[in-house]
């Protein structure tokens, strides 16, 4: 894949955003509560100052959507979308590896670059729009798999947050998990490794109901790139403004819409 000069600038700056938080991993970390469920560290916001600092050195017109930090509008129609550290509480509990660096540049509601970097999985996920996608520069598919009980979905509620509860998304893992539904759900806490999972054929498919954009929209060109059809909850193709998405092949996805809506 030749890259852009923005995908290799997303590159770049992802694994240097990954250096931090691996000479970090492992360390006790002050937790910041933002909200009830919903916490931070350092790390977060080390990750994050680097990222800005190097998309505004580097396109300074540039719009930065960031979870750590407050909006910056730019004048250009292009914006960086990012999540300096996707996966918090496995990071700083260390259960598992899902834990990543989110970067994906959008022109207006589309991204068309998306990187994903797992660097205790030693895993980067790279696409651009219209150019295929890779993990650690070998070429990745979606999986070509229909049967919704022999499948394993990514699935998680997301944030508890004023306008949205967490517990009315108990419906939708019901039928999930509904007896015609699927193997299994995992959760671990982070989204982007498991989106990145179905873009690599490791999984069969992922829903999440509410989720942030900087915690999607890298997910969504790797996975349009490696074969999904990624759109909302209600089967509309997927933009900036949009808090839920769905992912799999196309006709799992179709199954998997009907599912969740029964």
């Amino acid at each position: 894949m030749n890259l852009s000069v923005y995908g290799k600038f997303a590159v770049k700056t992802a694994l240097k955003a990954g250096d931090i938080l691996m000479r970090n991993y492992g360390k006790i970390q002050a937790l910041e509560w933002k909200l009830k469920t919903n916490f931070k560290t350092q790390v977060d916001d080390e990750s994050d100052a680097l990222i800005r600092e190097e998309i505004s050195r580097k396109f300074p017109a540039h719009s930065i959507y960031s979870e750590e930090n407050r909006d910056k509008l730019g004048k250009s129609d292009l914006s960086w979308v990012v999540d300096p550290l996707d996966g918090t509480i496995p990071y700083t509990y260390g259960f598992c590896d899902h834990f990543s660096v989110c970067i994906s540049l959008a022109r207006g509601k589309k991204p068309i670059v998306g990187v994903i970097y797992a660097p205790l999985r030693n895993e980067l996920y790279v696409a651009e729009d219209g150019n295929g996608a890779l993990c650690n520069g070998q070429k990745i598919r979606v999986l070509q798999h229909d049967n919704l009980n022999h499948s394993i979905i990514g699935f998680g509620a997301g944030k508890e947050l004023p306008e949205f509860k967490r517990v009315d998304q108990i419906k939708y893992e019901k039928n999930l998990l509904d007896v015609n539904g699927v193997t299994t759900t995992i959760n671990t806490g982070c989204a982007s490794v498991p989106l990145a999972f179905v873009a690599s054929g490791k999984i069969h498919g992922c829903f999440y109901p509410n989720l942030e954009p900087w915690d999607m929209a890298a997910g969504v060109v790797i996975n349009r790139e490696a074969g999904a059809k990624v759109t909302n909850l209600e089967g509309k193709k997927w933009t900036l403004d949009d808090s839920s998405i769905l992912t799999a092949n196309p006709v799992l996805h179709k199954n998997l819409i009907n599912l969740l809506h029964q």
